[in-house]
């Protein structure tokens, strides 16, 4: 089988080599995996370059995520069975064709498109798990997100929709507020200094329950003050590359808070059971379209440091994620062959940062 191994920290291309190495056989209490699709995350770029806190032993495989199906099971394993298609545990090194796992660690995995599904583990969790996990919210309540364009963004959006739910997005610029526009999001912001009086303006002064910040810094200051009496704002990421701001007078006087999300430490609250639920629901909302990822690019294995350099390129505009896809993959049905894609860019609407 091919395998991508990391020997030294630096340039994808120099560190990353494609190699053929054996097939993997699952010990006791494991499950053989054979991977169907796996996504290069910023954070994988991260491991390969050698980025503070993201170092790992070497030589690896890289692979936060993915999906797959079982090629075979260990002893004293009954509850799945070969065929069964998987998400490995996060972090497996997923960007090989095959992988073994702790069978008590992979969450049966619904059918439909393999690069969508392979997006589920981190993205479309955190986009659920952020909306559920924190605020008991009601058909009709307001929320507010920034980077709103991002991957997890954009899941919020869609998500929003289906829990009937009113949203405010905050982007940086209104060419990127445009695609969302598009994408049907009603409440489009491009963030400001003035941005709290903007957001009060278009909801007609709603009270808005819930912030999602991606981005730190002085924009988590502007998202608290657009949030009513006992708000919360939920830090997932740090874009600024500044720690959040929230003026203490504000947090007292609306007695709002401030939680960190993480994904992994969020599902690791889950059963076994739960986890499956929760993937098996947006798997279904996924094969009816109601929700769905932006990809910039589908790879082959045999192309991955391609994918890689896709992933990190200085100054590319890409909208979406980048995944690797496998080849001769046992399935229920066929599947087309993985291929390189770039999908059009959406129709350009207007969008003003100073209009909704």
């Amino acid at each position: 089988m091919k395998a991508l191994i990391q020997t030294a920290y630096g340039e994808p291309k120099r560190v990353l080599e494609l190699q053929q190495v054996p097939d993997v056989v699952p010990g006791p209490g494991e499950v053989a995996i054979a991977m169907e699709a796996a996504v290069v995350h910023v954070a994988d770029l991260h491991t390969v370059t050698g980025r503070e806190r993201f170092r790992k032993p070497l030589p690896r495989t890289p692979g936060y995520e993915g999906i797959g199906r079982v090629l075979a099971v260990g002893s004293a394993v009954e509850h799945i069975k070969m065929g069964d298609r998987v998400l490995p545990p996060l972090g497996s090194g997923t960007h090989r064709e095959q992988l073994t796992a702790n069978a008590d660690s992979v969450i049966r995995a619904p059918e439909g498109n393999a690069p969508q599904l392979a997006l589920l583990t981190l993205n479309s969790a955190a986009a659920f798990l952020m909306l559920q996990s924190f605020v008991t919210l009601q058909e009709g309540d307001w929320i507010i997100q920034n980077a709103a364009n991002s991957s997890v963004g954009r899941v919020v959006l869609q998500l929003a929709h289906q829990m009937k739910l009113h949203i405010v997005n905050v982007v940086k610029s209104p060419e990127v507020g445009a695609e969302l526009h598009g994408e049907g999001a009603t409440v489009v912001l491009v963030d400001d200094e003035d941005l709290v009086q903007r957001v009060a303006t278009a909801t007609l002064g709603a009270l808005i329950r819930v912030g999602l910040d991606a981005v730190g810094g002085a924009a988590t200051a502007r998202l608290a003050g657009c949030l009513g009496e006992g708000g919360t704002i939920v830090n997932y990421g740090a874009m600024s590359g500044h720690a959040c701001e929230i003026p203490g007078q504000l947090l007292a006087a609306r007695d709002l808070r401030l939680v960190g999300f993480n994904t992994g430490r969020q599902l690791a609250r889950y059963s076994a059971e739960e986890c499956s639920a929760l993937y098996e629901r947006l798997g279904t909302l996924l094969s009816a379209g109601a929700l769905s990822a932006r990809l910039a690019a589908v790879y082959p294995i045999e192309r991955a440091i391609e994918a890689y350099n896709h992933t990190g390129r200085v100054g590319d505009k890409r909208s979406g994620k980048v995944v690797i896809q496998f080849r001769d993959v046992p399935t229920p049905s066929s599947s087309r062959p993985a291929a390189e894609i770039d999908p059009p860019a959406p129709e350009p609407a207007r969008v003003s940062s100073q209009t909704s």
